[in-house]
């Protein structure tokens, strides 16, 4: 072997000791940077044995454990926003310190009960609005603490779009550089750099990850809702132009809200992430279906309708000369009772009263008299869904008693657009039964108004004098021998208290409530409804306490293979600076030689 190839042998270890100590220098270094993958040199001997080369210099890392961490990543998103807004939801149905909606349901039956053992007393009658005006009052609370939350979680998705683009910008500026960079040194700090960027971006929306040639990375949305960044494509999360987007959830419903679209696609469903979280809690976990504001809108609707299906029959101590309607008729009065649209949610809403859904075919029994002991005109007046509210109040109109006599009570649409009922000057009248639920429907001596948990209220008319509350009920004789249908007469005592002991035997009457299979009391379903929020936040913090664990095993594996060990690097700075002294030596040797050969010519 010649001098110089022994120079050239020493010198290549040279510079493979001196780069195998600056990249151990470097780990040492970065030992505590987050998202740090160690680095290595790998050397290879040169051929016709001629010393040693750097093959390259290359991050330390299972590519398979590195997608099972960024998949991660968007579940822990969702479940810590969802975490965040589900303690506040868990808040307002709070019913620990007995202040709580179903305290304040009790409150109203055993305000019932005591209407029940006293019905004249106007002190019960104060005490019955006041509890129903509480119970009402704290549904309206409920539901805009509820919807309140909307607003400030789509204005957090227009933040977290924002965050997300330039995110997705930086991203392929990085993806750009390690593709066209020509040292694979700073190559490999900027693929940990662009790994981090990656996670961040993975907390935020649900992404996968693709390797392509030159080192680049391909990160799409899961479920192939479309690419999001390339080594020249970033792209751009938005807004829909308008508003009331379909309800993902219920197409027949609209939201407030406008969509998301990607890239001018509008994206029909997002999961995952903090995006995904976050349109989880504004669109399902409170607005939804099944969401907690339509399920306390759904126990509002029962509560006021069973109810006021009870109050509509009743009657107060001296009876009524005139009742108003607490309901808007809306602008269908022509229109078949059966085909008008009643939901309040739906974009076809017409602002018909919300409870004609609940009308079926049957028959409402008014009976008037100059006093409440001499009811001797009763009018029965069959109604059917096929009828209009205008044909209601013509046959209330058209009704003849049993003598023969027309306007028993007479029936109009006041100025505000609700319905009147009125007896004859000298005569005092009531709502003696209703088989087809059409008074409580239009609000005819209604305890409630309203069209759900938003605006629920107490009837004005009993909030500005108690003493026409509607506590006892008329009696109906029917029949004979030849017609046991046949009305024969009515009485009413005005300390009777059937109206109020109809309210108190709700509490143990159970109903099928918003579709549920199981029927269940008012205060049932709301208990139910509470129990059903508490599983909700269970299973949510628990899936965070088994997400976090996950991911922090899957940190440990990876730190594992990724992380650097101060040991190892430290053993090898020992053994690589022997390699640098030896190969240094070497070359002190092959110029001693080279000298001496030199020496002798």
């Amino acid at each position: 072997m010649s001098v110089n190839n022994l120079l050239n042998i020493s010198e290549s270890g040279i510079y493979a000791a001196q780069n195998t100590l600056q990249t151990i220098s470097h780990n040492i270094a970065n030992a505590n940077t987050p998202g740090f993958s160690r680095q290595a040199v790998t050397l290879l001997n040169a051929p016709m044995g001629l010393g040693v080369q750097v093959k390259d210099i290359s991050r330390q890392v299972d590519q398979l454990l590195d997608r099972r961490q960024e998949l991660g990543t968007a579940e822990t998103g969702s479940l810590d926003v969802k975490d965040r807004f589900l303690t506040q939801i868990e808040q307002i149905f709070n019913e620990s310190n007995g202040n709580g909606l179903g305290s304040r349901m009790d409150a109203l039956y055993a305000a019932a009960d005591n209407l029940v053992d006293s019905p004249t007393n106007p002190v019960n009658r104060e005490q019955y609005v006041t509890s129903a005006n509480a119970v009402a009052e704290h549904m309206q609370k409920m539901d805009h603490a509820l919807t309140g939350l909307l607003t400030p979680v789509d204005k957090e998705v227009d933040v977290l779009l924002a965050d997300v683009n330039n995110r997705l910008k930086a991203l392929r500026d990085v993806n750009a550089t390690i593709v066209g960079s020509n040292s694979t040194d700073p190559s490999s700090d900027l693929k940990d750099q662009r790994r981090q960027m990656v996670l961040e971006l993975g907390k935020l929306v649900n992404i996968q990850t693709l390797d392509i040639a030159g080192g680049g990375l391909q990160v799409m949305m899961s479920g192939g809702q479309g690419l999001l960044v390339d080594t020249v494509h970033a792209a751009v999360f938005s807004r829909s132009a308008g508003k009331n987007a379909p309800d993902p959830t219920d197409p027949t419903k609209e939201t407030n809200f406008a969509g998301i679209t990607l890239d001018g696609r509008t994206l029909t469903r997002v999961q995952g992430g903090k995006l995904g979280g976050l349109l989880e809690v504004r669109d399902t976990l409170i607005n939804g279906k099944n969401g907690f504001a339509t399920q306390l809108d759904t126990l509002a609707n029962e509560l006021r309708f069973r109810l006021n299906a009870v109050s509509s029959t009743g009657v107060s101590q001296t009876m009524y000369t005139t009742l108003n309607g607490v309901f808007g008729l809306g602008s269908g009065l022509d229109t078949p009772i059966n085909t008008l649209v009643t939901d309040a949610h739906l974009p076809t809403y017409g602002g018909a009263p919300v409870d004609l859904s609940r009308t079926q075919n049957g028959e409402i029994v008014l009976a008037a008299g100059p006093d409440t002991t001499h009811v001797n005109h009763i009018v029965r007046i069959p109604v059917t869904r096929d009828m209009s509210i205008n044909d209601v109040v013509s046959a209330i109109n058209s009704a003849t008693d049993q003598d023969g006599t027309v306007g028993v009570v007479s029936a109009s649409i006041t100025t505000d657009n609700k319905l009147r009922l009125q007896a004859p000057v000298g005569r005092v009248f009531g709502v003696a039964s209703d088989s087809s639920n059409m008074m409580a429907a239009l609000g005819i001596g209604a305890l409630f108004g309203g069209t759900g948990s938003r605006d629920m209220v107490v009837n004005p008319a009993w909030q500005e004098d108690a003493s026409r509350l509607g506590v006892g009920r008329m009696t109906t004789l029917f029949g004979d021998q030849a017609d046991p249908t046949r009305i024969t007469g009515i009485t009413f005592d005005d300390g009777n208290n059937q109206a109020a002991l109809a309210v108190s035997q709700l509490r143990e009457t159970k109903f099928t409530i918003g579709g549920e299979n199981a029927p269940a009391t008012l205060t049932g379903a709301y208990a139910a409804l509470v129990g059903r929020l508490g599983a909700v936040v269970n299973q949510n913090t628990e899936s965070m306490t088994a997400q976090q664990a996950a991911q922090d095993f899957l940190a440990t594996v990876r730190q594992s293979t990724s992380g650097v060990s101060m040991e190892e690097e430290l053993t090898d700075l020992l053994r690589f600076q022997r390699a640098f002294q030896a190969s240094s030596k070497m070359v002190s040797v092959a110029d001693q030689l080279l000298q001496y050969v030199v020496g002798m010519v």
